[in-house]
């Protein structure tokens, strides 16, 4: 069986719906992986207390909201009990705000508190804020997160979610910028990072830009390496690191990016 830190990494692949680029490391196989997915029909039950909801994020969100009017009775407009946040990354500041608001009664008696997190990402402190959250929750509380950062939680928050994969999408829809990144010499490398952090700076893209392309370079490199038969597990491993420091608010974009540039090899 899978027993290493990838194993958990390509779980959360399957969270987002997607299927993972890089083996657990033990059989060595991608393809042959299982991994269980509640069928969207479950979230009708209204017995548990959070849900990690994957998928194209503008469909979870329409099928969520209907979901709550039509099949739970939850007023979603006016209605002091519903809580609805959008983020490009949560911090440990607004996990304390949805901390402070959940421990609070309801303003109808014996009605639920449902609060929908959407985030392209979470800091390692705001998840773990909300594992202390999901661990002890109130009564006649349901949590619902949903977006990009479903594929880059801490497992112990993971553990006390209830998956929901509402769609499935490839892990790399275009690995265009990717190619382009890999075959370009250093110089333009380092052009293409600092076109996109400035991008990111400037608002006109996101953080989640620079992950997506970070996953599909490492998508690239373990599809060339599986044809070559070769497994280079330390680039695996650093690339994996980057990842995990652009999930961070405070990362630097353009510093992981450009350490990206010097170990990556050329893909031709």
């Amino acid at each position: 069986r899978c027993g290493n830190s990838q194993a958990m990494v390509n779980s959360h692949y399957y969270y987002l719906g997607m299927r993972p680029s890089i083996p657990c490391g033990l059989c060595r196989r991608v393809f042959d992986c299982h991994y269980m997915l509640h069928k969207p029909t479950q979230i009708l039950e209204n017995n548990h207390h959070a849900y990690c909801l994957s998928g194209d994020v503008t469909d979870v969100r329409t099928y969520l909201f209907e979901t709550l009017e039509t099949k739970w009775g939850i007023r979603l407009k006016g209605n002091p009990d519903f809580y609805y946040r959008k983020f490009e990354t949560m911090t440990v500041d607004d996990a304390r705000v949805l901390k402070e608001f959940q421990g609070q009664k309801s303003f109808s008696v014996g009605d639920k508190k449902i609060f929908v997190i959407e985030a392209s990402g979470v800091t390692d402190q705001a998840q773990n804020s909300l594992l202390k959250i999901f661990e002890e929750p109130a009564e006649n509380t349901h949590f619902f997160l949903l977006g990009h950062c479903v594929g880059n939680l801490i497992p112990t928050l993971t553990s006390r979610l209830f998956a929901i994969n509402l769609g499935e999408k490839s892990a790399t829809p275009d690995q265009t910028e990717a190619l382009d990144f890999l075959k370009a010499p250093l110089p333009k490398r380092l052009a293409l990072i600092k076109k996109l952090a400035d991008d990111i700076k400037d608002e006109r893209r996101t953080k989640t830009d620079a992950l997506v392309l970070l996953q599909s370079i490492e998508s690239v490199l373990y599809q060339k390496y599986r044809r070559d038969g070769k497994n280079p597990d330390k680039l695996f491993e650093d690339l994996e690191m980057c990842r995990d420091y652009l999930s961070d608010r405070s990362s630097s974009v353009k510093t992981l990016l450009e350490y990206v540039a010097l170990i990556a090899p050329h893909n031709t």
